[in-house]
């Protein structure tokens, strides 16, 4: 599996996955098998009135009355046969709606609550393609393709025991002809095709991808004149997409040929070897019938079969990608226990180690105590390795070597879902989702009161113009807003953040989005309001230094300094001359 991609489940853990989920509904499944044995009864019966009906036209002297008989019995087979098929495929999409139901809901949880990490490795694309692409695929199969496929699987199965039950001899040459001509087509089908649908599916994610990145940097694109190169990589993208299903379309076609052969040869075999007993004696002219209706029978639901094999291979390459994100991500788990006892905020670092490549380490064995209720400047030069220390010490990344503690928790070994508890980031980036204002401050905290609420906003000086909003604070908003403006947004990250309430609180310049004025104003609220509690705050600017209780200073991924920003200053080492660089 590709670095930029996530997780395949393999087929036995696809049907392991789809088995489970049938399991829990036995009763569907059984109405749904019950009705498609129904079908096959009725269609089986067919032929054998047919075939009944030529020997008693042949022998019977023309028994009116038996002729009758068999009219009506032939009647009522094929009225139920044509409501049971109807019924039939009606409760097979019900059933395939509720399992789509419980796949999309899957994917969607587990796409969800994807750490961070491994949203920022795999991309936006391959994101987009699981949660619609494929779960599109499979929608269209569940409608369509899968009732018709379980109904015609048991009428097949159950018209070739039907033409055993009429001749042996017939059976055994009909399918020996079938399998001689049609076999080799499919087995090499078989080998070929299922690898080739998987790589039409991952490439139209990777092609969603190309499009989003172009979409999400057109301004970007446009001022460096680059706009061209991004259409040409799309196009690339596509001119894969195309190759890819022009040989799964190879494969069909080589497939279908061989089974229409197959089935003309199949039908000649019964013939052929029917003439030759029916003349011996050894056959009567009903059975021969009877045989020779029963593969013409055959020839439709194996020709539905066959047109619908694209749609299957293409629904279960997307069900193994789905099943792959539900089954295999590290997706947070539901928390099982307690709610976390958060205590000291205390940060104690012990000889972590760090790279995004096992061969490019990014960290050196960075120790550091950190005392609970501390403002600590993380600084250094750009690419230096502050933000990748954030990361850690939210536990977005694990670290290579060494360990985090906070307070007495090691982050390795606190669940996923109670981490936000224990520390929490406020990066420069924010998001406004389409809820309530309420909603959007009480997202990590849904159980928070009204008053709970309203403080964080009093403190971050959102209160005023989010009660002055239509609703007040039960006003729905999102991103495009024309009350949300950046600054504000920023508000609400801040405010959500107070109101979750976390032991230590990682600061990624958190008011950088803010105007001077507001984000002066936005920093000594927020200061008073975690007054007490520890703060690291990735420092880009040195404004703040002579006010924190520690300054730590990182450069090629090494601690070079630690202290005050006093003490720093007066023993003239690399911090001082970054703070006599910035005082300049």
């Amino acid at each position: 599996m590709s670095e930029k991609t996530l997780p395949v489940a393999d087929t036995t853990a696809t049907f392991r996955h789809l088995r489970t989920m049938l399991r829990r509904r036995r009763s569907a499944v059984a109405l749904v098998v019950a009705l498609a044995v129904g079908v096959t009864i009725a269609s089986a019966a067919v032929p054998l009135i047919v075939g009944a009906a030529v020997d008693l036209a042949v022998d019977g002297d023309g028994d009116r009355n038996g002729l009758a008989w068999l009219a009506g019995l032939l009647a009522i087979a094929a009225v139920v046969g044509a409501l049971g098929t109807m019924t039939g495929r009606y409760q097979a999409a019900k059933l395939g709606e509720s399992v789509l139901a419980e796949l999309r809901s899957g994917v969607y949880d587990a796409v969800v609550a994807l750490p961070a990490s491994t949203v920022e490795r795999v991309g936006t694309g391959e994101l987009v393609a699981r949660t619609t692409g494929d779960v599109e695929v499979l929608a269209n199969a569940t409608r369509s393709t899968v009732p018709m496929l379980f109904i015609g699987s048991i009428l097949s199965v159950g018209l070739t025991i039907g033409l055993f039950v009429t001749d042996v001899r017939l059976a055994v040459a009909g399918i020996v002809a079938f399998g001689a001509v049609a076999w080799p087509g499919v087995r090499w089908y078989l080998r070929h095709a299922p690898p080739r649908y998987a790589h039409q599916r991952q490439v139209e994610g990777e092609r969603s991808g190309a499009i989003l990145e172009a979409y999400n940097g057109r301004h970007t694109l446009w001022s460096f004149g680059a706009t061209g190169e991004a259409i040409r990589r799309i196009d690339r993208h596509g001119q894969t997409t195309v190759d890819a299903a022009l040989a799964t379309t190879a494969a069909r076609n080589r497939l279908r040929p061989a089974l229409r052969i197959g089935q003309g040869a199949s039908l000649a075999a019964i013939l052929a070897v029917g003439a030759w007993l029916l003349g011996d004696g050894r056959l009567t002219a009903g059975t021969l019938t009877a045989a020779a209706f029963f593969m013409l029978r055959l020839i439709d639901p194996i020709s539905m079969l066959v047109e619908q094999l694209d749609t299957v291979q293409q629904a279960q390459a997307a069900l193994a990608r789905i099943i792959g994100v539900i089954e295999h991500t590290d997706a947070a788990p539901p928390s099982t226990g307690a709610p976390l006892a958060t205590g000291s905020g205390a940060i104690s670092i012990d000889g972590v180690g760090f790279g995004y490549r096992p061969d490019v380490p990014v960290l050196h064995d960075i120790s550091l105590d950190i005392p609970a209720g501390s403002h600590v400047l993380l600084v250094g030069p750009s690419g230096a390795g502050k933000s990748t220390l954030a990361r850690l010490l939210c536990a977005m990344d694990q670290p290579g070597t060494g360990s985090i503690r906070i307070g007495e928790h090691d982050l390795a070994d606190v669940e996923p879902v109670d981490r936000p508890r224990l520390v929490a980031l406020v990066a420069q980036e924010t998001h406004v989702f389409a809820r309530s204002i309420r909603e959007n401050v009480a997202l990590a905290h849904t159980d928070a009161t009204t008053e709970e609420v309203r403080a964080a906003l009093r403190t971050v000086g959102a209160a005023d113009w989010a009660d002055g909003l239509p609703a007040g604070i039960d006003t729905i908003v999102d991103a495009d807003h024309p009350a949300i403006t950046p600054a504000r947004a920023q508000q609400l990250n801040l405010a959500r953040i107070l109101c979750l309430d976390p032991a230590v609180l990682i600061l990624d310049e958190a008011t950088a989005d803010l105007d001077p004025i507001t984000a002066a104003t936005t920093e000594r609220r927020v200061e008073v309001a975690l007054r007490g509690r520890t703060v690291v705050t990735i420092a880009h600017r040195l404004d703040g230094a002579p006010d924190a209780d520690l300054i730590v200073m990182i450069d090629e991924g090494r601690i070079v300094d630690v202290g005050t920003h006093r003490g720093l200053v007066a023993t003239a080492g690399p911090y001082a001359d970054l703070w006599a660089s910035w005082s300049r």
